[in-house]
C-alpha cells in the first residue's frame, strides 16, 4: 500500500514541476505578434487568392508592413477600398495602434470597423 502512495506523491511532484517548467518556458519564449500585420491582415478581403504574388493575405499584410508592397498590391481589394485602408493604416503611430488594439478587445474581427 505504501508503494502505490509513494507513486502517487513522486508522480504528482513530477506533474506540478513539469507544469510549472511548461508554464515559464511559454512565458521565456513568446512570440509577439507585429500589431500592425495583424492590422494589415484583417483589412485585406481574406480570399488568400495570391493575384498579389503572394501566398495569401497574411504573406501580403506581412510584406506590407515591411515596405516591400504598396497598399494597392491587392487586386481583388481595390473594389472594397482596401488601398486607402492601408495606406490609412501605415499613417497611423504605435500608440494609435495600440490604443484602437485594446478599445476593440484585441478582437481582430472588429478592426475594420474602426477603418
Amino acid at each position: 500500500m505504501s508503494i502505490i502512495i509513494n507513486a502517487v506523491i513522486l508522480l504528482a511532484i513530477l506533474g506540478f514541476f513539469a507544469g510549472a517548467f511548461l508554464a515559464f518556458a511559454e512565458k521565456k519564449f513568446e512570440v509577439k505578434e507585429d500589431v500592425r500585420v495583424i492590422f494589415a491582415e484583417n483589412l485585406l478581403p481574406g480570399i488568400n487568392c495570391g493575384a498579389c504574388g503572394y501566398p495569401g493575405c497574411s504573406g501580403f499584410a506581412k510584406a506590407f508592413v515591411k515596405g516591400e508592397v504598396k497598399p494597392d498590391g491587392c487586386l481583388p481589394g481595390k473594389r472594397q477600398g482596401v488601398p486607402d485602408r492601408l495606406a490609412k493604416l501605415s499613417k497611423m503611430s504605435d500608440e494609435e495602434l495600440n490604443k484602437i488594439w485594446e478599445e476593440i478587445g484585441e478582437n481582430p474581427e472588429k478592426i475594420k470597423e474602426k477603418f
